[in-house]
């Protein structure tokens, strides 16, 4: 009975979450929070003080955590511009198939290593600055989501899976429903289907703090390279992410272990978000940002 409950309630809170987009909103607030609270003083102060920046044209955003969301409110005014930078295609053969060049120039490696330099700069135009800040957090988290890095190639998709996209899995159990893969693994497998209100971002974030703490990572929560990250995610859709079959109910096993992944993938963002603005916001590390960079990146 008790195993029953915590699947209908897993099942009704992705249902529910796909028509409210809440659940992106969640995960990412999360990855923020983390991050936030092993922010030096210094850097605490300054991120603050962009925040307060972009909060001068979005009056909702009062804190860090709630500019995590904030570039998938662009996709939902349908400013499609950004969305490459969301994710990278890392080719992946399941059969054999010939593998096709399926990535975007602009995306979201590319997207990070150019962005790093703008947040850097004390000199950059404000709001221009709190923007990139805010597709800082956000890319951070995207990136940890195994199918925000592969593009799977089979005979069903010659072109590509999109993510897992185009992956279709049976789902809740005992339906006829169906959904794209990749949309269960966005929900973090319902850990990410509740409200954003500041009690369930603190109840979450204190949750997966205390399951995996810093340490559980140990130096991979120091790792700045972005081509990294993206190749730890294509690790883990071949290892995992792609074992429950095309078509089928993903097993008992599979939605908890995927929570567990989910979980250790969000808390391990957050870390290193955390470390990668220290870094670049500490007090000694402002710099002027070269003409070419401030030209290819603009609103």
């Amino acid at each position: 009975m008790k195993f029953f409950i915590k699947y209908f309630s897993l099942c009704l809170g992705i249902l529910i979450s796909f028509n409210s987009y809440s659940w992106n909103a969640l995960g990412h607030m999360v990855v923020a929070n983390i991050a936030y609270e092993h922010l030096r003083p210094d850097v605490r102060l300054k991120v603050d003080k962009i925040v307060s920046d972009l909060s001068k044209e979005y009056p909702y955003i009062t804190q860090f955590n709630q500019i995590g969301p904030w570039p998938d409110s662009l996709r939902a005014q349908r400013i499609e511009i950004f969305t490459h930078w969301h994710y990278i295609d890392l080719p992946l053969s399941a059969d054999g198939t010939p593998i096709k060049t399926l990535q975007d120039t602009d995306n979201v490696v590319w997207a990070i290593n150019h962005i790093k330099p703008i947040v850097k700069n004390n000199k950059a135009n404000p709001y221009e600055r709190a923007r990139f800040l805010a597709f800082l957090v956000h890319l951070v988290g995207d990136i940890h989501q195994p199918l925000h890095t592969v593009g799977r190639i089979s005979s069903n998709h010659p072109d590509g899976d999109k993510g897992g996209n185009l992956y279709i899995i049976r789902f809740p159990r005992g339906s006829v429903n169906s959904m794209p893969l990749h949309k269960l693994w966005d929900s973090g497998f319902g850990v990410f289907s509740d409200d954003t209100s500041k009690a369930s971002v603190d109840l979450l974030t204190n949750k997966i703090s205390a399951e995996y703490p810093e340490q559980y990572f140990a130096l991979k929560s120091s790792d700045f390279i972005s081509e990294n990250w993206a190749k730890e995610g294509m690790d883990l859709a071949l290892s995992f992410v792609y074992t429950t079959p095309e078509n089928e109910t993903p097993s008992d096993n599979y939605i908890e272990r995927g929570q567990q992944i989910s979980e250790q993938r969000i808390a391990l963002a957050g870390y290193r978000l955390a470390n990668l603005l220290n870094q670049l916001l500490s007090s000694s590390s402002d710099e002027v940002l070269d003409d070419q960079t401030t030209q290819n990146l603009t609103f």
